[in-house]
């Protein structure tokens, strides 16, 4: 205990609280360009020398690698967002930034710090009461593509927006047209693939993963699939250790060969006996089984992900066993077909009609293969909005209206309130108009006019109305179709203030590592 205390180093340059206010302030101007469809993209260059062009929040502050506090308590902030909702990564940035610096120049006011809080945490209560009597159902097939298009409006271009908003709505559609189970994005797989433009991106009928049928000698098609899949390799353990055998005779060498061969033909048996006529292994299958399986008319593939066998598990019934010997008619899968398909110059397996349930591929292209991971991601996190959309069917409007809005109504509640109160209840109901006018800005607008109209909006009590960024002027958002999911919103208002308050709360930073340098 007494060398820990020894080995701290008390981190305090002018100011503890003036260090992590700046750092938050700098940090919120690092994102604020990217955000919005007009955001501008932020070029990486890791120590190997990758390139990455990121533009979503998390993905900035987890590239850039930040030591600061702040930096580490955004990372958790963003990453918490992005895992749960796979969006409001740079909203949630931009508003936590706005209530620190609020917060700043209320202390500069000689107001305390607990004031503020207890200020910040009212204001939170009396917005989340705000946001559920402003929140509408959604009720039309409408209002989900709005919902995806809005997303994906600040990740690509309008058009490709547009273009992949209806191939996701039109993949989840197939699957729910009710939109009512939140499991139907399991059943929507995303692949990003490299070499040709997004706008030749496809949404594919059933299961498609990049393989190849083991042998030219199986057959390459199958109608009325009957799937066993086989987590163990189809192979005799040769293990990590030198053996060594000793035979006496030709004949004691003829009887280990033929023992190797029953065990791998036995192996075989357990399949065809199943009533199986297409095998999935996750590991390697030998050359010798390869033949067999040949010979017996099985389709077989090796080496298939995890996460490719648990979807095709999901959509054909089929239950993956451990080895051979468990396989059973109980744990087939079944599908309308199983083929090996020529796509894009490229090998692909695709599975279709699953007997249990219906499943789907998008194929997101891009110009090469680094931007097709990141489209990958991009998508995945739209399926993960979606499906917390689903839970919640609920939206409000976007481009900034629902921060105006409950700006404007905070504004009044605060007359209600005691002065310091007050005070803190419109610094939290400012920072929220801050979401609006970085939107205007990047978009090319003038900070100053969009700052004048969202006061003059809410002085002639006009809602719904926000920043159309396409035709870079305030519109009626309700009128454009510009709608976000409320359980988003409400989970940022929670989270940023939440951060803030932790923020707001320290009084120094101590740094308790081992090797400390003096400066």
């Amino acid at each position: 205990m007494t060398d820990d205390v020894s080995n701290s180093k008390f981190s305090k340059l002018n100011s503890t609280q003036q260090n992590m206010f700046m750092a938050s302030n700098i940090l919120s101007r690092m994102v604020s360009s990217s955000f919005g469809p007009y955001g501008l993209n932020k070029l990486t260059l890791n120590e190997f020398g990758d390139v990455f062009i990121l533009k979503d929040g998390q993905s900035i502050f987890e590239k850039a690698g930040f030591e600061h506090p702040v930096a580490k308590i955004l990372f958790d902030l963003t990453g918490s967002l992005s895992n749960s909702f796979g969006d409001g990564t740079i909203t949630s940035t931009l508003f936590f930034s706005q209530l620190i610096n609020n917060a700043q120049k209320n202390i500069e006011l000689g107001i305390h710090p607990n004031i503020i809080i207890d200020g910040y945490n009212v204001a939170l209560k009396e917005a989340l009461i705000l946001l559920d009597m402003m929140k509408m159902p959604i009720s039309t097939l409408d209002d989900w593509q709005n919902i995806v298009s809005t997303y994906l409006s600040s990740k690509f271009s309008r058009l490709e927006s547009f273009d992949l908003s209806h191939l996701i709505f039109k993949a989840l559609f197939s699957i729910d047209p009710t939109f009512t189970s939140q499991y139907c994005t399991d059943y929507v797989d995303i692949l990003g693939l490299g070499g040709k433009s997004i706008n030749e991106s496809l949404l594919i009928d059933g299961i498609l993963f990049d393989a190849d049928v083991l042998s030219s000698q199986m057959p390459q098609s199958i109608t009325n699939g009957k799937i066993a899949i086989v987590q163990s390799a189809m192979s005799i353990d040769k293990g990590v250790f030198e053996k060594q055998i000793e035979l006496h005779d030709p004949e004691s060498l003829n009887a280990f060969l033929y023992s190797e061969k029953k065990i791998m033909f036995d192996m075989v048996d357990y399949v065809v006996n199943s009533g199986a006529n297409v095998l999935f292994s996750h590991k390697t299958i030998d050359d010798l089984t390869t033949q067999r399986l040949s010979r017996a008319g099985i389709l077989t593939v090796k080496r298939v992900p995890l996460k490719k066998i648990e979807m095709i598990e999901r959509s054909t019934g089929c239950t993956m066993v451990r080895t051979p010997q468990d396989l059973t008619k109980n744990v087939l899968g079944y599908s309308n077909s199983v083929k090996s398909v020529q796509l894009l110059d490229k090998n692909w397996i695709l599975i279709e009609g699953g007997h249990l349930h219906k499943a789907n591929t998008l194929l997101i292209r891009s110009v090469n293969q680094r931007l097709g991971d990141s489209f990958e991601d991009l998508m995945k996190r739209s399926l993960t909005l979606l499906r917390k959309t689903i839970i919640n069917p609920y939206f409000v409007f976007g481009g900034g209206s629902i921060e105006i809005d409950i700006s404007k109504k905070l504004h009044i509640f605060s007359t209600k309130l005691a002065n310091l109160d007050r005070i803190t209840v419109k610094s939290f109901a400012e920072s929220l108009e801050y979401i609006p006018l970085v939107l205007a800005s990047n978009s090319g607008m003038s900070k100053l006019d969009s700052y004048v109209k969202i006061r003059n909006y809410q002085s002639l009590d006009k809602n719904f109305m926000g920043v159309d960024v396409f035709s870079r002027k305030f519109s009626n958002m309700k009128n454009k179709g510009i709608i976000e999911p409320v359980s988003l919103k409400r989970q940022i208002l929670i989270s940023a203030t939440e951060a803030a308050i932790s923020i707001i709360r320290v009084l120094d930073v101590y740094n308790t590592s081992k090797n400390n340098s003096k400066t």
